[in-house]
C-alpha cells in the first residue's frame, strides 16, 4: 500500500523528514485493515490552511473532514477531489504536529497523535464507501430547498461519528472522550445564548443575511461535536454516565438533550446497516428530519414558498 503513496513534506529538516515517513509509513501500516483506496497523496507543510484552500479551491473538493481538538485548532485533514472519473483522497497534515509522531510510542503525546491520524484514515474508509454507494450522486447531486441545509448537515454528523467509531480503539489511550463531553456542555450553554442573540439582532435588522449563517454554522458545529462523542461512546461500548456522571446528568436536563438522543438512535440505526445499505442518499433522511427539527426549536424555520419557488425564513424566538 504504501509504496504508492506519495509524501511530500515541507517546514521540516531532511533528516526530521526522513523520520517522519519512516513513523507514517509504521502507523499506516498498523491501520491498513481499514479501505485505504483512492489514497495517494500526504502533504505535510508549515502553510496548512493556505495549501488546504488551494487544493479545495483548484480541484473543487467534496468533502473535507478534518479533525479539531476541543480547542478548535486543526492538525489534519482529509481532502476529496476529482480525479479522472473518479476521485482522490488526500490528508493534509500540519508540520508542527507530526513531528508529535517521532516522541516514544509510550507517551501521551504519542498516543494523542496516533489517535487523530487514525481517525483520518476512519474519513479515508468511510469516504471509499460513500464514493462506492454515491460516485455519480457526488458528480450531479444538488441538494433542495430545505434538505440543502439539513442534508450536508446530515453528512457531516455521520461522518465525524463513524471515524471516530472506527478509530475509537486508540482513543481509550487518550482524554478525548472526556474532554469531548466537557467542550460539548460550554458549547450546549454558549450555542443557545449566541443563536438567540443573533436571531434578536436579524430581527431588527433582515438585511443581516450573516446572522443566520453565523447561527446555522453554530448549530451546526454543536451538532457535529455531538457526533464526535456518539462515535467514542458506541465505539468503545460505553454509556455516557459510564464516562462521567455529572456530565451525563447536566446533559439529560438540557434543551439539548432531545435531538441528543434522536441522533444517538439514528446512528445506531445507520451502524446497523452501514455501509451495505447506504445505496442513496435517503439514508439520511431521518437524520436531516431530526436537524431541522432542531433548527426549528432554536428559532429557525425554513419553507418553501411556492409563489416565489424559494425557501423562506421565520424566525420564531
Amino acid at each position: 500500500m504504501l509504496k504508492n503513496i506519495n509524501i511530500k513534506i515541507n517546514g521540516l529538516t531532511e533528516q526530521t523528514s526522513l523520520k517522519v515517513r519512516d513513523s507514517l509509513v509504521e502507523i499506516i501500516n498498523q491501520l491498513s485493515f481499514l479501505d485505504l483506496r483512492r489514497f495517494f497523496n500526504i502533504i505535510i507543510t508549515s502553510n496548512f490552511e493556505r495549501d488546504i484552500e488551494s487544493l479545495s479551491s483548484s480541484k473543487k473538493s467534496l468533502f473535507k473532514n478534518r479533525y479539531r481538538t476541543t480547542s478548535n485548532n486543526t492538525y489534519a485533514m482529509v481532502i476529496t477531489v476529482p480525479k479522472d472519473d473518479d476521485f482522490e483522497l488526500i490528508l493534509v497534515i500540519k508540520s508542527e504536529f507530526v513531528k508529535s509522531i517521532l516522541k516514544n510510542h509510550k507517551t501521551q503525546s504519542y498516543k494523542n497523535s496516533f489517535h487523530i491520524l487514525h481517525h483520518e484514515l476512519a474519513h479515508i474508509h468511510d469516504n471509499n464507501n460513500k464514493i462506492d454507494s454515491f460516485k455519480e450522486l457526488m458528480k450531479k447531486k444538488s441538494y433542495q430547498g430545505i434538505d440543502s441545509i439539513t442534508y450536508p448537515i446530515s453528512e457531516i454528523c455521520w461522518s465525524e461519528y463513524i471515524a471516530n467509531y472506527l478509530s475509537s480503539s486508540s482513543a481509550k489511550d487518550t482524554n478525548y472522550p472526556k474532554s469531548m463531553a466537557k467542550a460539548l456542555l460550554i458549547q450546549i450553554k454558549d450555542t443557545q445564548f449566541d443563536v438567540k442573540t443573533q436571531l434578536m439582532a436579524f430581527k431588527i435588522n433582515k438585511n443581516r443575511q450573516d446572522l443566520i449563517d453565523n447561527s446555522i454554522e453554530k448549530i451546526k458545529s454543536l451538532l457535529k461535536s455531538a457526533s464526535y462523542l456518539l462515535g467514542y461512546l458506541h465505539g468503545l461500548n460505553i454509556t455516557l454516565e459510564e464516562l462521567d456522571e455529572k456530565i451525563n446528568f447536566q446533559l439529560e436536563v438540557s434543551y439539548f438533550f432531545d435531538i441528543y438522543k434522536a441522533i444517538e438512535y439514528e446512528f445506531y440505526s445507520l451502524g446497523n446497516v452501514y455501509p451495505n445499505a447506504f445505496i442513496n442518499l435517503n439514508i439520511y433522511r431521518n437524520l436531516s428530519f431530526y436537524i431541522e427539527g432542531f433548527l426549528n426549536q432554536m428559532g429557525i424555520v425554513f419553507y418553501n414558498d411556492n409563489k416565489n419557488n424559494e425557501l423562506s425564513l421565520r424566525i420564531i424566538n
